[in-house]
C-alpha cells in the first residue's frame, strides 16, 4: 500500500477539525416526521418567503455554496425499503466526498490521527506571532526568533511539497505500550517515544526512556545516541552541572554495552563498541538516574527536563512522559513548552492528571527535526529533602570540583615557590660549576651589562684558544687568524671568526673600514651572551618549572577526571591552558612601531576572551580564572628567579669571589700560562689595572691592545 508521506513530512492543507454537529441519524420515518411537524406552519410559510427571495437575490458562485452546505447538512437515514422512502418515488441524498472523508478520519486510531492533523499545527506566520516564553518566565523575545520561525516555516513548506509530489512505502508498527499495530511510513523516524521520569525523595531522579525506531541505513546506520546538555540554567540564570548514571540499554529487549561519553556541553549515551544496524524497526529503553536537575528556591523546589535531549536529526511522531512525584506529594503547578529555542508555544502538549502525585505529558503533533519538549513541575519545598552529606559531598564535587582542584594546584605551586624562595636567599653561597671560565658571560653576572668590554673579553678569549693573534705595529692594531680549524669553537665563536676575516682573508686592520665588521661581531656576542644567561636560568630554574608544569597538569588531570570522558577533556584542557600561555606571552611583547605593539596586546585579550568561552564548556569561570592566575605565579616567580639575586645568585657570588681572587693572586697569576688562561677574565672584571707587562708576560700580555683596540670604535 502506497500512501502520501502525511505522518512524517505533514502535507494535509485542509483544516481537518470541521464541525459536523448538524449531521444527526435518525432510525426510522416516525421520528424523521415528528421533527418536520414540530415546527409552527405559519412560522415556517413566513420563513420559506424569505428564503424564496433570498435565492432570486444569489448569484451563481453563491448559488454553488449554498447547495453544498446544505448537502453537507442533509439528515442522513437507515431505513429499510418497507418504512415508504425507500420505493421508486423516494429521494436518494448521497454522502459527499467530504463527508466521507470525514467518516474516515474518525475510523482512524488516534497514532493516525496524529500523523493527519500535524501538519495545522506548524507556526503560521500569517498569524500575529505569539512572545517567546521559555520556562523561566524570561518575556525578553530574541530578536531573530521571528525570523527563524519564518525561515523553519519555508524550509518546512518546501520539504512537505516534496513529499507531496512522492510516495512512500507504509508498514504496521506495535507500538508500546499495548503492543497495539499501528501503520507508520516505511522512512527513517521515531514513531514513538515516552519517558518514565521517577523523581526520588533524595533528589535522585531515575528515568526509562522507552524509544521505538524505524531504520533504512540512511542516518540511521548506526545504533542511536542519547544526548543531553551538561549543564542547565535555573529562572535566575544560574548554571547547574547535572551528574548522569547510565543503568543500561537494550534493544529489542536484548542487553547492549553502552557508555557515557562528553564532548564540551554535551553528554552522550552511545555504544561502546559500534553498533551497525540493518533496516528494520527497533525498540530501544534507556534507563538512567540523573542528579542536580532539581532547582530550589526561597518558596518551592522546580524539575525541569527536555525530553528530547538534545536535537534529533529523525522526526518523532509520538511524544509522550509521565513524571512520577515523591508519594504524598501533589504539584504546586506544571507547564510544558513545545518548539524551537527562542520560540515556544504552551498549546501543543496536552497535561493530565493520572494520580495526585502522577503528571501525564503528551505531545498534540509530531516534533519536527530540532524541535524540543520541555516539562516543569514545580513541587513544595521538602518533598525532595532527605538528602544525605554524602551526596551532598559528591554533589560539591561535581558541581565544584573544577574549582576546589584548581585553586589547590595554585596554592601548592604558590607555597612552594615561597618555601624555594626563603632557600635560595639563604644560600646564595652554594657552590657553582666555574661559571667565572666563560669570561663575557661572568662579566655580565658580575655587572650585569653586555658593553664593550664584553666583546673584548671575547677577542681575548679567541686569542687564549690560539685562533687569533691580536698585534699592534705603529699604532696600527691587527688582528691576525691563526688557523682554519675552528672545531673547538661555538657556534657563535665560528660565525664571529667569519665575520671578521671572510673566507680568504687572515689580517683584519682595526680602523674606520672595519668598524661595520667590529659593531656585528660585538652583536652577535651581545645576543650569545643573552642566549647563554636564559640558557643557564633554564638550566637552574628547571626543576622549579617542572613542578609547577606538573601540579598544573596534575590539577587539569582531576578536573578532567570529574567528567565522563577523562582524555578528551584532559587534552581538551591541555591545549586551551596553552593557548592562554600563548595569549600571555603575546601581551608581554614589545615591537616597533607602537602600533604593532597596541595590535599584539589588542590581540591577546580578544584570544584570550575567547579561549576562555570555549574553556566554558568543562570548567566554571571561577576555574578559568584560578587557572589564569597559576600562570602568572609561575611566569613571575620564574622572573624573579632569573634576576642576578635570585637563583643567579650562587654564580654572582662565585664571580665576584674570583674578582677578589684576582685582585689578590697577582705575582702567581702573573707567571707563564695562569696569565694567558686568566687575561680575558681579568679584563671582563676589571683587573686589568691590577696586572701590569713584565718580563714574565710580555710575550703574551695583550690587555693595553684591547683597550687601544676598543677605543677605535
Amino acid at each position: 500500500m502506497r500512501k502520501l508521506f502525511l505522518a512524517i513530512c505533514f502535507t494535509l492543507c485542509l483544516d481537518p477539525e470541521v464541525a459536523f454537529s448538524a449531521i444527526r441519524s435518525v432510525s426510522n420515518l416516525v421520528e424523521a416526521q415528528k421533527d418536520a411537524g414540530s415546527e409552527n406552519p405559519l412560522q415556517r410559510s413566513q420563513e420559506l418567503m424569505e428564503e424564496k427571495q433570498y435565492f432570486r437575490n444569489m448569484n451563481q458562485e453563491q448559488m454553488r455554496e449554498y447547495l453544498k452546505d446544505r448537502l453537507f447538512h442533509v439528515v442522513t437515514t437507515e431505513l429499510e425499503k418497507t418504512d415508504g422512502l425507500g420505493g421508486d418515488g423516494a429521494i436518494s441524498v448521497q454522502k459527499s466526498a467530504l463527508q466521507e472523508e470525514i467518516e474516515a478520519q474518525n475510523k482512524k486510531s488516534i497514532f493516525e490521527k496524529i500523523y493527519d492533523k500535524a501538519m495545522n499545527n506548524l507556526i503560521n506566520i500569517t498569524e500575529p506571532r505569539p512572545a517567546a516564553k521559555i520556562y523561566t518566565d524570561d518575556s525578553n523575545m530574541r530578536p531573530q526568533a521571528a525570523e527563524e520561525a519564518e525561515r523553519m516555516q519555508m524550509q518546512q513548506a518546501a520539504l512537505r511539497q516534496a513529499w507531496l509530489n512522492s510516495n512512500v512505502e507504509m508498514i504496521d508498527v506495535e507500538l508500546p505500550p499495548f503492543n497495539q499495530k499501528t501503520l507508520v511510513p516505511a522512512q527513517e523516524h521515531i514513531p514513538y517515544l515516552f519517558s518514565r521520569i521517577e523523581l526520588l525523595p533524595d533528589g535522585l531522579v531515575k528515568i526509562t526512556d522507552t524509544i521505538t525506531v524505524v531504520a533504512n541505513g540512511e542516518k540511521l546506520k548506526d545504533s542511536i545516541q542519547r544526548a543531553f546538555p551538561k549543564f542547565v540554567f535555573d529562572r535566575e540564570g544560574n548554571r547547574q552541572k547535572v551528574d548522569f548514571n547510565l543503568l543500561g540499554v537494550s534493544i529489542n529487549g536484548n542487553p547492549v554495552d553502552y557508555k557515557l561519553t562528553d564532548r564540551n556541553n554535551y553528554v552522550f549515551m552511545e555504544p561502546s563498541q559500534k553498533l551497525e544496524l540493518v533496516p528494520g524497526v527497533y525498540e530501544y529503553q534507556f534507563d538512567y538516574t540523573i542528579d542536580n536537575q532539581i532547582f530550589s528556591y526561597d518558596e518551592f523546589d522546580e524539575f525541569y527536563w527536555n525530553l528530547t535531549g538534545s536535537v534529533w536529526n529523525l522526526i518523532i511522531s509520538r511524544a509522550g512522559a509521565a513524571i512520577i512525584l515523591p508519594p504524598n506529594t501533589k504539584t504546586l503547578g506544571q507547564t510544558s513548552l513545545s518548539g524551537y529555542n527562542g520560540y515556544w508555544r504552551e498549546d501543543m502538549v496536552t497535561i493530565t492528571q493520572e494520580q495526585d502525585n502522577v503528571l501525564g505529558f503528551v505531545s498534540k503533533s509530531p516534533l519536527f527535526i530540532g524541535q524540543a519538549m520541555e516539562m516543569i513541575v514545580s513541587i513544595p519545598k521538602g518533598a525532595v529533602s532527605n538528602i544525605s552529606w554524602s551526596k551532598k559531598f559528591l554533589r560539591l564535587i561535581n558541581a565544584y570540583g573544577d574549582v576546589i582542584f584548581s585553586a589547590f594546584g595554585l596554592a601548592a605551586i604558590f607555597l612552594s615557590y615561597m618555601v624555594s624562595w626563603n632557600y635560595i636567599r639563604k644560600n646564595k653561597n652554594m657552590p657553582t660549576k666555574g661559571i667565572y671560565k666563560d669570561a663575557a658571560l661572568a662579566r655580565y653576572l658580575a655587572k650585569g651589562v653586555i658593553d664593550k668590554k664584553t666583546f673584548g673579553a671575547f677577542l681575548l678569549d679567541l686569542y687564549r684558544k690560539n685562533i687569533i693573534d691580536i698585534e699592534e705595529n705603529d699604532n696600527n692594531i691587527l688582528l691576525v687568524k691563526k688557523t682554519d680549524n675552528l672545531a673547538s669553537l661555538s657556534k657563535a665563536e665560528k660565525k664571529a671568526v667569519h665575520l671578521l676575516f671572510g673566507s680568504e682573508e687572515s689580517i683584519l686592520n682595526i680602523n674606520s673600514y672595519a668598524k661595520l665588521k667590529m659593531n656585528k661581531v660585538a652583536e652577535l656576542v651581545k645576543n650569545d651572551v643573552s642566549k647563554k644567561v636564559k640558557l643557564l636560568n633554564f638550566k637552574i630554574n628547571i626543576g622549579y618549572l617542572l613542578f609547577s608544569i606538573g601540579m598544573l597538569l596534575f590539577t587539569e588531570a582531576a578536573i578532567s577526571y570529574l567528567n565522563y570522558d577523562f582524555l578528551y577533556n584532559f587534552v581538551f584542557l591541555t591545549l586551551t591552558t596553552l593557548m592562554l600561555v600563548f595569549c600571555l606571552w603575546l601581551f608581554q611583547q614589545k615591537f616597533a612601531p607602537a602600533w604593532k605593539n597596541k595590535l599584539a596586546r589588542v590581540s591577546s585579550i580578544f584570544l584570550a576572551m575567547v579561549t576562555a568561552f570555549i574553556m566554558l564548556a568543562i570548567v566554571n569561570l571561577t576555574t578559568i580564572i584560578l587557572i589564569a592566575v597559576t600562570l602568572l605565579v609561575i611566569q613571575e616567580y620564574s622572573k624573579l628567579y632569573a634576576q642576578r639575586d635570585g637563583l643567579l645568585a650562587a654564580y654572582v657570588t662565585e664571580v665576584q669571589n674570583y674578582a677578589h681572587l684576582l685582585k689578590n693572586k697577582v705575582e702567581a697569576i702573573s707567571l707563564g700560562k695562569d696569565f694567558v688562561k686568566n687575561q680575558p677574565i681579568i679584563f671582563a672584571l676589571d683587573c686589568e689595572d691590577e696586572y701590569s707587562e713584565s718580563e714574565h708576560n710580555k710575550n703574551v700580555y695583550k690587555l693595553n691592545v684591547i683597550s687601544k683596540l676598543l677605543e677605535k670604535f
